[in-house]
């Protein structure tokens, strides 16, 4: 069957279809993830000399479920990405189709070079100066899940941030972006970026810069890279 042709019922049909495997993808690791949840966890709180805290088995089962459905998105999300190329490419030319081949991996990678980033580098300083700023005043016990979910939110936004070098080369190879409007829109993405750093960290202006230097250095990256594919594109139409 010619998928150019086909009626907007067969492309809900097919639509459907990849979501349903992808679906599938995503509970089949996460039952494998919630088997190791376990020792995702000692990992991940293996810095603490002490064991955390829990308040109750709700706060375990909460434990198990959020890592499991971190590790679960992180391993499906190539899959996903797959399967949104598999719809699309009927209508994109076997040069754009390759070229889109290519981002497939990027989108894995990139996602779990921001979850390290954050894990080895944010979140412990983020942590250090907020409990630096209750020395002294408080007694400080972490629970897990306080622990984890402060680990989350300083982790899984820097994950998607560090997609933005994949979806400005994508959305370039497309035509869609030029370097041009990134450097026209220079300063105000510059702000916008500052504004993301100021709320992913304390008010504190160390963990400001220290969250906002990586930032720009991504989007210039993403410029670089925007810069490279038009160049490119410019060469192959010539």
């Amino acid at each position: 069957m010619d998928h150019k042709k086909q009626t907007i019922v067969e492309h809900l049909t097919e639509f459907r279809r990849r979501f349903i495997w992808t679906l599938a993808c995503f509970l089949l690791v996460f039952l494998l993830s919630f088997i190791y949840a376990g020792d995702i966890y000692s990992w991940l709180t293996s810095g603490f000399e002490k064991k955390l805290l829990v308040l109750g088995p709700n706060d375990i089962l909460w434990i198990y479920v959020s890592l499991s459905s971190l590790l679960a998105f992180s391993i499906t999300l190539p899959f996903m990405v797959y399967q949104i190329w598999q719809f699309v490419r009927p209508a994109l030319t076997s040069r754009e189709s390759k070229a889109i081949f290519a981002y497939i991996p990027a989108t894995f990678i990139c996602f779990v070079l921001g979850l390290a980033f954050g894990f080895y580098f944010v979140s412990p300083a983020i942590l250090q100066v907020l409990l630096s700023l209750g020395e002294g005043l408080f007694e400080t016990q972490l629970t897990a899940p306080n622990y984890l979910a402060f680990l989350f939110h300083t982790t899984i936004p820097l994950g998607f941030l560090f997609e933005l070098p994949v979806l400005v080369s994508f959305f370039t190879s497309l035509g869609l972006l030029k370097p041009q409007f990134l450097v026209q829109y220079r300063k105000y993405a510059y702000f916008i970026l500052l504004v993301l750093a100021v709320i992913l960290t304390p008010a504190d202006f160390i963990s400001d810069l220290a969250m906002t230097v990586p930032l720009i250095l991504l989007y210039e990256v993403s410029l670089l890279l925007s810069y490279y594919i038009y160049k490119k594109k410019e060469k192959r139409s010539e």
